[in-house]
Protein backbone atom coordinates (compact mmCIF):
# COMPACT_ATOMS: atom_id res chain seq x y z
CA UNK A 1 0.00 0.00 0.00
CA UNK A 2 1.16 3.58 -0.19
CA UNK A 3 1.73 6.00 1.99
CA UNK A 4 0.57 9.63 2.43
CA UNK A 5 2.74 12.01 2.21
CA UNK A 6 3.44 16.29 0.67
CA UNK A 7 5.06 17.95 -2.47
CA UNK A 8 8.14 17.57 -3.37
CA UNK A 9 11.00 18.95 -5.74
CA UNK A 10 13.82 17.72 -7.14
CA UNK A 11 16.88 20.42 -7.09
CA UNK A 12 20.19 19.05 -8.43
CA UNK A 13 19.33 15.68 -7.47
CA UNK A 14 18.41 16.42 -3.96
CA UNK A 15 14.68 16.03 -3.53
CA UNK A 16 13.14 18.38 -0.79
CA UNK A 17 10.19 17.26 0.97
CA UNK A 18 7.76 18.97 3.03
CA UNK A 19 5.76 17.13 5.86
CA UNK A 20 7.83 15.36 8.72
CA UNK A 21 7.54 11.35 7.21
CA UNK A 22 9.34 12.72 3.96
CA UNK A 23 11.74 14.72 5.95
CA UNK A 24 12.34 11.26 7.65
CA UNK A 25 13.14 9.39 5.00
CA UNK A 26 14.83 12.07 2.90
CA UNK A 27 17.15 11.69 6.11
CA UNK A 28 17.47 8.04 6.06
CA UNK A 29 18.02 7.88 2.26
CA UNK A 30 18.96 9.88 -0.96
CA UNK A 31 18.63 9.52 -4.77
CA UNK A 32 21.77 9.56 -5.59
CA UNK A 33 23.57 11.33 -9.58
CA UNK A 34 26.19 8.73 -9.02
CA UNK A 35 26.61 5.29 -7.51
CA UNK A 36 30.67 4.28 -7.53
CA UNK A 37 31.96 0.75 -5.99
CA UNK A 38 35.30 0.37 -4.44
CA UNK A 39 37.92 1.80 -7.30
CA UNK A 40 37.45 2.99 -10.61
CA UNK A 41 38.91 0.32 -13.35
CA UNK A 42 41.01 1.79 -16.03
CA UNK A 43 39.86 1.46 -19.55
CA UNK A 44 43.08 -0.83 -20.30
CA UNK A 45 42.05 -4.12 -18.24
CA UNK A 46 41.11 -7.04 -18.74
CA UNK A 47 37.49 -7.15 -17.74
CA UNK A 48 35.05 -9.49 -19.44
CA UNK A 49 32.46 -6.96 -19.72
CA UNK A 50 34.63 -3.71 -20.70
CA UNK A 51 33.81 -3.96 -23.77
CA UNK A 52 30.04 -3.72 -23.68
CA UNK A 53 30.99 0.13 -22.08
CA UNK A 54 30.33 1.99 -25.64
CA UNK A 55 26.40 1.61 -24.50
CA UNK A 56 26.70 3.24 -21.24
CA UNK A 57 26.14 6.65 -22.21
CA UNK A 58 26.15 10.08 -20.37
CA UNK A 59 22.57 11.60 -19.55
CA UNK A 60 22.58 15.32 -19.31
CA UNK A 61 19.07 16.89 -18.79
CA UNK A 62 18.34 20.77 -17.79
CA UNK A 63 14.76 20.73 -16.18
CA UNK A 64 12.50 23.38 -14.28
CA UNK A 65 12.27 23.57 -10.74
CA UNK A 66 9.55 25.40 -9.15
CA UNK A 67 8.90 26.81 -5.89
CA UNK A 68 5.77 25.92 -4.38
CA UNK A 69 6.32 29.38 -1.61
CA UNK A 70 6.54 31.23 -5.74
CA UNK A 71 4.94 28.73 -8.07
CA UNK A 72 4.59 31.42 -10.44
CA UNK A 73 8.11 31.72 -11.01
CA UNK A 74 10.80 28.47 -11.67
CA UNK A 75 14.73 28.38 -12.23
CA UNK A 76 16.36 26.19 -14.34
CA UNK A 77 18.70 23.63 -13.34
CA UNK A 78 21.30 21.25 -15.54
CA UNK A 79 22.61 17.61 -13.90
CA UNK A 80 23.68 14.80 -15.53
CA UNK A 81 23.15 11.10 -14.68
CA UNK A 82 24.15 7.63 -16.48
CA UNK A 83 21.69 5.67 -18.92
CA UNK A 84 22.50 2.41 -20.89
CA UNK A 85 21.51 1.36 -24.57
CA UNK A 86 19.09 -1.78 -25.11
CA UNK A 87 17.46 -2.98 -28.52
CA UNK A 88 15.44 -0.55 -30.39
CA UNK A 89 17.80 1.88 -29.64
CA UNK A 90 16.01 2.85 -26.30
CA UNK A 91 18.01 4.01 -23.15
CA UNK A 92 17.60 3.39 -19.72
CA UNK A 93 17.91 6.13 -17.19
CA UNK A 94 16.46 7.35 -13.82
CA UNK A 95 13.16 8.38 -13.73
CA UNK A 96 14.84 11.39 -11.06
CA UNK A 97 17.49 11.65 -13.58
CA UNK A 98 14.88 13.60 -16.16
CA UNK A 99 12.03 14.76 -13.75
CA UNK A 100 10.22 18.23 -15.12
CA UNK A 101 13.16 18.41 -18.01
CA UNK A 102 12.58 20.41 -20.43
CA UNK A 103 15.86 19.61 -23.01
CA UNK A 104 17.81 16.24 -22.60
CA UNK A 105 21.59 15.06 -24.52
CA UNK A 106 23.46 11.76 -24.48
CA UNK A 107 27.34 11.68 -25.02
CA UNK A 108 29.55 8.44 -25.21
CA UNK A 109 32.82 7.71 -23.39
CA UNK A 110 35.15 9.64 -25.08
CA UNK A 111 33.51 11.54 -27.66
CA UNK A 112 32.80 15.52 -27.59
CA UNK A 113 29.82 15.06 -29.72
CA UNK A 114 26.38 15.48 -27.63
CA UNK A 115 22.87 13.46 -29.29
CA UNK A 116 20.01 15.25 -28.19
CA UNK A 117 16.97 12.63 -26.98
CA UNK A 118 13.48 12.71 -25.69
CA UNK A 119 11.57 10.87 -23.13
CA UNK A 120 9.50 7.97 -24.32
CA UNK A 121 7.98 6.99 -21.07
CA UNK A 122 8.45 7.41 -17.70
CA UNK A 123 7.41 4.72 -14.29
CA UNK A 124 7.97 7.14 -11.69
CA UNK A 125 6.81 4.79 -9.14
CA UNK A 126 9.96 2.32 -9.89
CA UNK A 127 12.13 5.66 -10.52
CA UNK A 128 12.71 4.26 -14.49
CA UNK A 129 12.72 6.17 -17.86
CA UNK A 130 12.86 5.26 -21.31
CA UNK A 131 14.94 8.24 -23.71
CA UNK A 132 15.19 7.83 -27.37
CA UNK A 133 17.70 9.86 -29.75
CA UNK A 134 15.49 12.87 -31.78
CA UNK A 135 17.57 11.70 -34.67
CA UNK A 136 17.75 7.28 -33.98
CA UNK A 137 20.43 6.71 -36.71
CA UNK A 138 22.91 8.66 -34.94
CA UNK A 139 24.52 5.66 -33.18
CA UNK A 140 22.92 3.28 -35.16
CA UNK A 141 26.22 0.93 -34.97
CA UNK A 142 26.05 0.67 -30.99
CA UNK A 143 25.93 -2.68 -29.76
CA UNK A 144 23.07 -3.01 -27.29
CA UNK A 145 23.44 -4.37 -23.99
CA UNK A 146 21.22 -7.53 -23.25
CA UNK A 147 18.99 -8.06 -20.09
CA UNK A 148 19.85 -10.40 -17.54
CA UNK A 149 18.56 -12.87 -14.65
CA UNK A 150 17.72 -11.42 -10.76
CA UNK A 151 21.41 -12.31 -9.31
CA UNK A 152 22.35 -14.23 -6.20
CA UNK A 153 23.13 -12.41 -2.75
CA UNK A 154 26.49 -12.41 -2.52
CA UNK A 155 27.35 -12.29 -6.54
CA UNK A 156 29.93 -9.74 -7.38
CA UNK A 157 28.23 -7.34 -10.25
CA UNK A 158 30.10 -4.89 -12.23
CA UNK A 159 29.04 -1.37 -12.07
CA UNK A 160 29.15 1.63 -14.63
CA UNK A 161 28.44 4.88 -14.59
CA UNK A 162 29.59 8.67 -14.69
CA UNK A 163 30.62 9.74 -11.02
CA UNK A 164 31.32 13.73 -10.40
CA UNK A 165 34.70 14.91 -10.85
CA UNK A 166 35.32 13.58 -14.05
CA UNK A 167 33.27 13.23 -17.64
CA UNK A 168 35.49 9.65 -17.93
CA UNK A 169 33.09 6.24 -17.60
CA UNK A 170 33.92 4.43 -14.58
CA UNK A 171 34.04 1.06 -14.02
CA UNK A 172 33.55 -0.94 -10.00
CA UNK A 173 33.05 -3.76 -8.77
CA UNK A 174 30.52 -4.13 -5.44
CA UNK A 175 29.04 -7.64 -3.75
CA UNK A 176 25.61 -7.73 -3.56
CA UNK A 177 24.09 -8.29 0.25
CA UNK A 178 20.58 -8.26 -0.13
CA UNK A 179 17.73 -8.81 -2.59
CA UNK A 180 13.82 -7.52 -0.43
CA UNK A 181 11.26 -4.84 -0.41
CA UNK A 182 12.48 -1.39 -0.10
CA UNK A 183 10.96 2.34 -0.49
CA UNK A 184 12.07 3.72 -3.95
CA UNK A 185 12.50 7.68 -1.97
CA UNK A 186 11.83 8.80 -5.48
CA UNK A 187 7.93 7.32 -5.24
CA UNK A 188 7.87 6.92 -1.61
CA UNK A 189 6.39 3.34 -2.51
CA UNK A 190 8.12 -0.09 -1.85
CA UNK A 191 9.42 -2.20 -4.50
CA UNK A 192 12.14 -5.24 -4.40
CA UNK A 193 15.25 -3.70 -4.73
CA UNK A 194 19.24 -5.00 -5.08
CA UNK A 195 21.31 -4.14 -1.80
CA UNK A 196 25.17 -3.32 -2.46
CA UNK A 197 27.40 -3.29 0.46
CA UNK A 198 30.28 -0.51 -1.23
CA UNK A 199 31.24 3.42 -0.95
CA UNK A 200 28.60 5.61 -2.60
CA UNK A 201 29.25 8.94 -4.61
CA UNK A 202 27.07 10.96 -6.39
CA UNK A 203 27.31 11.18 -10.11
CA UNK A 204 25.80 8.50 -11.82
CA UNK A 205 21.94 7.44 -11.11
CA UNK A 206 20.91 4.87 -13.98
CA UNK A 207 23.85 3.52 -14.90
CA UNK A 208 23.48 -0.60 -15.37
CA UNK A 209 25.36 -3.07 -13.11
CA UNK A 210 26.35 -6.31 -15.11
CA UNK A 211 26.92 -9.65 -14.38
CA UNK A 212 28.72 -12.14 -16.83
CA UNK A 213 27.64 -9.25 -19.60
CA UNK A 214 24.35 -8.79 -18.72
CA UNK A 215 22.68 -5.94 -17.33
CA UNK A 216 20.93 -7.41 -13.39
CA UNK A 217 19.90 -3.74 -11.90
CA UNK A 218 20.09 -0.49 -12.52
CA UNK A 219 22.08 2.55 -10.03
CA UNK A 220 19.13 4.36 -8.30
CA UNK A 221 19.78 5.34 -4.36
CA UNK A 222 21.86 5.49 -1.14
CA UNK A 223 21.68 5.10 2.41
CA UNK A 224 22.08 8.78 4.44
CA UNK A 225 24.70 8.13 7.53
CA UNK A 226 25.54 4.20 6.14
CA UNK A 227 28.79 3.72 4.24
CA UNK A 228 28.95 1.65 1.61
CA UNK A 229 25.02 0.80 1.19
CA UNK A 230 23.57 1.46 -1.99
CA UNK A 231 20.54 0.46 -3.82
CA UNK A 232 19.39 -0.62 -7.32
CA UNK A 233 16.58 -1.36 -9.45
CA UNK A 234 16.35 -5.21 -10.16
CA UNK A 235 15.96 -6.59 -14.06
CA UNK A 236 12.92 -7.86 -12.91
CA UNK A 237 11.31 -4.69 -12.20
CA UNK A 238 13.04 -3.27 -15.58
CA UNK A 239 11.30 -5.85 -17.75
CA UNK A 240 7.99 -5.28 -16.44
CA UNK A 241 8.61 -1.81 -17.47
CA UNK A 242 9.60 -2.83 -20.64
CA UNK A 243 6.69 -5.72 -21.12
CA UNK A 244 4.18 -2.66 -20.14
CA UNK A 245 5.56 -0.56 -23.13
CA UNK A 246 5.49 -3.13 -25.62
CA UNK A 247 2.26 -1.44 -27.08
CA UNK A 248 3.44 1.91 -26.77
CA UNK A 249 1.18 2.95 -23.60
CA UNK A 250 2.59 2.67 -20.07
CA UNK A 251 -0.30 1.49 -18.12
CA UNK A 252 1.50 1.66 -14.26
CA UNK A 253 2.05 -1.31 -11.57
CA UNK A 254 -1.29 -2.78 -10.20
CA UNK A 255 -1.77 -2.84 -6.64
CA UNK A 256 -3.84 -5.30 -4.63
CA UNK A 257 -6.22 -3.31 -2.58
CA UNK A 258 -5.86 -4.71 0.97
CA UNK A 259 -4.05 -3.98 4.25
CA UNK A 260 -2.01 -7.61 5.36
CA UNK A 261 -0.40 -8.60 8.96
CA UNK A 262 2.12 -11.59 9.21
CA UNK A 263 1.03 -14.29 11.25
CA UNK A 264 4.45 -15.47 13.04
CA UNK A 265 2.80 -14.64 16.29
CA UNK A 266 1.78 -18.60 17.49
CA UNK A 267 -1.09 -16.63 19.41
CA UNK A 268 -2.44 -14.95 16.73
CA UNK A 269 -1.92 -18.68 14.25
CA UNK A 270 -3.97 -20.51 17.06
CA UNK A 271 -6.69 -17.76 17.07
CA UNK A 272 -7.24 -18.52 13.61
CA UNK A 273 -7.42 -22.20 13.95
CA UNK A 274 -4.01 -22.86 11.51
CA UNK A 275 -2.38 -25.89 11.52
CA UNK A 276 1.44 -26.48 11.55
CA UNK A 277 0.68 -26.64 7.30
CA UNK A 278 -0.41 -24.07 6.90
CA UNK A 279 1.56 -20.30 6.69
CA UNK A 280 0.80 -16.57 4.88
CA UNK A 281 -0.61 -13.64 5.84
CA UNK A 282 -3.69 -12.73 7.20
CA UNK A 283 -5.80 -9.94 5.55
CA UNK A 284 -6.52 -7.20 7.39
CA UNK A 285 -8.64 -4.81 5.91
CA UNK A 286 -9.83 -4.37 2.76
CA UNK A 287 -10.20 -1.01 0.49
CA UNK A 288 -14.22 -0.25 0.11
CA UNK A 289 -14.67 0.29 -3.76
CA UNK A 290 -11.99 -1.56 -5.11
CA UNK A 291 -12.04 -5.39 -7.35
CA UNK A 292 -10.38 -6.54 -4.30
CA UNK A 293 -13.15 -5.94 -2.02
CA UNK A 294 -15.71 -8.08 -4.02
CA UNK A 295 -13.09 -10.98 -3.35
CA UNK A 296 -11.07 -11.14 0.04
CA UNK A 297 -12.77 -10.01 3.72
CA UNK A 298 -10.97 -9.33 6.96
CA UNK A 299 -10.06 -12.31 8.45
CA UNK A 300 -8.95 -14.16 5.48
CA UNK A 301 -5.73 -15.94 5.25
CA UNK A 302 -4.27 -15.97 1.89
CA UNK A 303 -1.65 -18.97 1.96
CA UNK A 304 -0.51 -18.73 -1.63
CA UNK A 305 -0.09 -16.34 -4.82
CA UNK A 306 -0.10 -17.35 -8.10
CA UNK A 307 0.19 -21.38 -6.83
CA UNK A 308 3.22 -20.17 -4.70
CA UNK A 309 3.29 -20.99 -1.25
CA UNK A 310 3.50 -17.85 1.16
CA UNK A 311 4.86 -18.20 4.16
CA UNK A 312 3.92 -16.24 8.03
CA UNK A 313 6.48 -13.83 7.59
CA UNK A 314 4.71 -12.72 4.14
CA UNK A 315 7.84 -14.10 1.81
CA UNK A 316 7.59 -16.77 -0.95
CA UNK A 317 10.59 -19.00 -1.61
CA UNK A 318 10.53 -18.76 -5.91
CA UNK A 319 12.38 -21.62 -7.27
CA UNK A 320 15.61 -20.28 -7.90
CA UNK A 321 16.12 -20.16 -4.15
CA UNK A 322 15.27 -16.12 -3.75
CA UNK A 323 13.11 -15.13 -0.87
CA UNK A 324 10.66 -12.19 -1.75
CA UNK A 325 7.33 -10.46 -0.85
CA UNK A 326 4.38 -11.92 -1.84
CA UNK A 327 3.14 -8.62 -3.12
CA UNK A 328 6.21 -8.57 -5.75
CA UNK A 329 3.96 -11.11 -7.52
CA UNK A 330 1.53 -8.48 -7.88
CA UNK A 331 3.35 -6.11 -8.98
CA UNK A 332 4.82 -7.95 -11.74
CA UNK A 333 1.56 -8.76 -13.39
CA UNK A 334 0.02 -5.93 -15.66
CA UNK A 335 -2.60 -4.22 -15.49
CA UNK A 336 -6.01 -6.08 -16.46
CA UNK A 337 -4.37 -8.94 -15.78
CA UNK A 338 -5.55 -11.27 -12.56
CA UNK A 339 -3.70 -12.77 -9.82
CA UNK A 340 -4.58 -15.91 -8.66
CA UNK A 341 -5.11 -16.20 -4.53
CA UNK A 342 -5.26 -19.46 -2.10
CA UNK A 343 -7.34 -18.78 0.58
CA UNK A 344 -8.84 -20.01 4.03
CA UNK A 345 -11.70 -18.31 5.08
CA UNK A 346 -13.45 -18.95 8.16
CA UNK A 347 -11.09 -22.98 8.15
CA UNK A 348 -12.42 -23.47 4.19
CA UNK A 349 -10.04 -23.16 2.09
CA UNK A 350 -10.53 -21.48 -1.77
CA UNK A 351 -9.59 -19.91 -4.74
CA UNK A 352 -10.12 -16.66 -6.51
CA UNK A 353 -9.12 -14.67 -8.95
CA UNK A 354 -8.69 -11.01 -8.76
CA UNK A 355 -8.94 -8.29 -11.23
CA UNK A 356 -6.27 -6.12 -11.23
CA UNK A 357 -7.17 -2.66 -12.44
CA UNK A 358 -6.49 -0.19 -10.03
CA UNK A 359 -2.71 1.03 -10.01
CA UNK A 360 -0.39 2.27 -7.84
CA UNK A 361 0.06 5.50 -7.28
CA UNK A 362 2.42 7.74 -5.73
CA UNK A 363 1.93 10.85 -3.56
CA UNK A 364 3.99 12.85 -4.96
CA UNK A 365 3.03 14.60 -8.55
CA UNK A 366 5.58 14.62 -11.26
CA UNK A 367 6.38 16.64 -14.18
CA UNK A 368 3.37 19.11 -13.63
CA UNK A 369 3.16 22.64 -13.04
CA UNK A 370 2.01 23.60 -10.09
CA UNK A 371 -1.81 24.74 -9.22
CA UNK A 372 -2.14 28.31 -7.49
CA UNK A 373 -4.43 30.97 -7.27
CA UNK A 374 -3.24 34.47 -5.15
CA UNK A 375 -5.96 36.57 -3.58
CA UNK A 376 -5.50 39.05 -0.89
CA UNK A 377 -1.82 38.22 -0.99
CA UNK A 378 -2.32 34.76 -0.18
CA UNK A 379 -0.68 32.41 -2.13
CA UNK A 380 -2.61 29.25 -2.01
CA UNK A 381 -1.13 26.47 -3.83
CA UNK A 382 -3.22 22.90 -4.43
CA UNK A 383 -2.43 19.06 -3.84
CA UNK A 384 -3.61 16.03 -4.69
CA UNK A 385 -4.88 14.13 -1.82
CA UNK A 386 -4.18 10.51 -2.08
CA UNK A 387 -6.92 7.90 -1.72
CA UNK A 388 -6.73 6.40 1.54
CA UNK A 389 -8.01 2.55 1.85
CA UNK A 390 -11.69 2.85 3.62
CA UNK A 391 -13.59 0.11 4.82
CA UNK A 392 -17.70 0.34 3.60
CA UNK A 393 -18.36 1.92 7.05
CA UNK A 394 -15.37 4.73 6.48
CA UNK A 395 -16.62 5.09 3.14
CA UNK A 396 -19.84 5.50 3.92
CA UNK A 397 -19.12 8.02 6.32
CA UNK A 398 -16.94 10.08 4.62
CA UNK A 399 -18.10 10.04 1.61
CA UNK A 400 -19.29 13.57 1.30
CA UNK A 401 -16.62 14.72 3.57
CA UNK A 402 -13.22 13.52 0.89
CA UNK A 403 -11.74 15.88 -0.45
CA UNK A 404 -9.33 15.63 -3.82
CA UNK A 405 -7.24 18.37 -3.26
CA UNK A 406 -6.17 20.35 -0.18
CA UNK A 407 -5.43 23.86 -0.41
CA UNK A 408 -2.40 25.55 1.72
CA UNK A 409 -1.48 29.05 2.36
CA UNK A 410 2.45 28.68 0.88
CA UNK A 411 3.38 32.18 1.49
CA UNK A 412 1.42 35.79 2.45
CA UNK A 413 2.57 38.55 0.25
CA UNK A 414 2.49 41.41 3.08
CA UNK A 415 -0.61 44.16 1.72
CA UNK A 416 -3.22 46.25 3.62
CA UNK A 417 -5.99 43.39 3.31
CA UNK A 418 -3.85 40.65 5.10
CA UNK A 419 -2.71 42.68 7.84
CA UNK A 420 -2.64 39.90 11.41
CA UNK A 421 -2.41 37.36 9.33
CA UNK A 422 1.38 37.45 7.93
CA UNK A 423 2.47 34.64 9.52
CA UNK A 424 -0.21 32.09 8.59
CA UNK A 425 2.20 30.09 5.96
CA UNK A 426 1.17 26.58 5.37
CA UNK A 427 -2.03 26.82 6.81
CA UNK A 428 -4.12 24.48 5.04
CA UNK A 429 -8.32 25.64 3.95
CA UNK A 430 -11.08 23.46 4.80
CA UNK A 431 -13.76 26.38 4.04
CA UNK A 432 -14.68 29.25 2.21
CA UNK A 433 -17.19 31.63 4.36
CA UNK A 434 -18.39 28.12 6.20
CA UNK A 435 -18.47 26.34 3.07
CA UNK A 436 -16.69 23.18 2.54
CA UNK A 437 -15.04 22.45 -0.82
CA UNK A 438 -13.84 19.00 -2.27
CA UNK A 439 -11.53 20.51 -5.17
CA UNK A 440 -9.21 23.80 -6.21
CA UNK A 441 -12.10 24.29 -8.53
CA UNK A 442 -14.97 24.23 -5.91
CA UNK A 443 -12.15 26.62 -3.83
CA UNK A 444 -12.05 28.83 -7.07
CA UNK A 445 -15.50 29.28 -7.71
CA UNK A 446 -16.45 29.78 -4.13
CA UNK A 447 -13.79 32.74 -3.70
CA UNK A 448 -14.90 34.30 -7.27
CA UNK A 449 -18.69 34.01 -7.11
CA UNK A 450 -18.77 35.34 -3.00
CA UNK A 451 -20.27 39.25 -2.87
CA UNK A 452 -19.50 38.94 0.90
CA UNK A 453 -17.23 42.31 1.96
CA UNK A 454 -14.98 40.02 4.25
CA UNK A 455 -14.05 37.03 2.75
CA UNK A 456 -13.23 34.56 5.51
CA UNK A 457 -10.84 31.03 4.86
CA UNK A 458 -11.14 28.68 7.35
CA UNK A 459 -8.53 25.84 8.58
CA UNK A 460 -9.31 22.15 10.40
CA UNK A 461 -9.31 23.60 13.95
CA UNK A 462 -11.93 26.94 13.22
CA UNK A 463 -8.60 29.21 12.72
CA UNK A 464 -10.14 31.63 9.96
CA UNK A 465 -8.42 34.55 7.94
CA UNK A 466 -10.13 37.40 7.14
CA UNK A 467 -9.98 39.31 3.97
CA UNK A 468 -11.34 42.23 3.24
CA UNK A 469 -13.14 41.40 -0.13
CA UNK A 470 -12.72 45.28 -1.89
CA UNK A 471 -9.27 46.16 -0.35
CA UNK A 472 -8.00 43.21 -1.64
CA UNK A 473 -9.43 43.61 -5.13
CA UNK A 474 -8.18 47.33 -5.12
CA UNK A 475 -4.57 46.74 -4.67
CA UNK A 476 -4.30 43.51 -6.54
CA UNK A 477 -2.54 44.89 -9.59
CA UNK A 478 -0.24 46.89 -7.36
CA UNK A 479 0.20 44.14 -4.67
CA UNK A 480 1.70 41.73 -8.17
CA UNK A 481 3.51 44.19 -9.23
CA UNK A 482 5.42 45.21 -6.26
CA UNK A 483 6.52 41.50 -5.80
CA UNK A 484 7.36 40.76 -9.32
CA UNK A 485 4.68 37.87 -9.77
CA UNK A 486 4.06 37.41 -13.48
CA UNK A 487 0.95 35.62 -12.85
CA UNK A 488 -1.59 35.88 -10.19
CA UNK A 489 -2.77 32.07 -10.93
CA UNK A 490 -1.60 28.67 -12.92
CA UNK A 491 -3.26 27.84 -15.78
CA UNK A 492 -6.60 26.23 -15.51
CA UNK A 493 -8.04 28.71 -13.36
CA UNK A 494 -8.35 31.05 -16.80
CA UNK A 495 -10.98 28.73 -18.05
CA UNK A 496 -12.87 28.06 -15.06
CA UNK A 497 -13.13 32.06 -14.95
CA UNK A 498 -14.16 31.99 -18.74
CA UNK A 499 -16.51 28.98 -18.01
CA UNK A 500 -17.92 31.29 -14.84
CA UNK A 501 -17.88 34.29 -17.34
CA UNK A 502 -20.05 33.12 -19.88
CA UNK A 503 -22.34 31.04 -17.20
CA UNK A 504 -23.23 34.63 -15.89
CA UNK A 505 -23.67 36.28 -19.37
CA UNK A 506 -26.26 33.69 -20.20
CA UNK A 507 -27.77 34.48 -16.59
CA UNK A 508 -27.76 37.70 -17.60
CA UNK A 509 -29.67 37.12 -20.38
CA UNK A 510 -32.03 34.76 -19.16
CA UNK A 511 -33.13 37.12 -16.26
CA UNK A 512 -32.79 40.26 -18.05
CA UNK A 513 -35.98 39.73 -20.29
CA UNK A 514 -38.20 38.35 -17.24
CA UNK A 515 -37.17 41.52 -15.43
CA UNK A 516 -37.98 44.02 -17.88
CA UNK A 517 -41.43 42.01 -19.49
CA UNK A 518 -39.55 41.95 -23.14
CA UNK A 519 -39.40 38.30 -24.94
CA UNK A 520 -36.42 39.72 -26.97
Amino acid sequence: MKLNSKNHQIQGGNMVLIGTKNIIIRLIFTIVLSICWGTSTAKTTNNPDLKLSDSVVMVYATSKSDNPRAPWSSHTLSGSGSGFMLEGGRIITNAHVVENHTFIEIQRDGDSKRFEAVVEAVAHEVDLAILKLKTPDELKNIEPLVLGELPDVHQEVTVYGYPVGGQALSITKGIISRIEHQMFVHSYLTFQAIQVDAAINPGNSGGPALVNGKVVGVVMQSRNGEENIGYMIPVTILKRFLSDMADGKYDGFPELSAHFQSLVSPALRKGYNLTEEQSGVLVSKVCFNTPTYDHLKKGDIITHIDDQKIENNGMVLTGDRHRVDFEHFVQLHQMGDSVKLGLVRDGEAMVVNIPLTKSLKSSFVFDQDPRYMIYGGFVMVANEVSDDCLTEEEFVQQKDDMQKDEIIVSQVLASSANRGFHDRIYTTLHKVNGKSFKSFKEFYELISQNKSPVLLLENEHGYQIAIDRELAESEHEELLKKYRVQKAHSAEVDEWRKALEKKLHLTSKVEKPEATKNPL
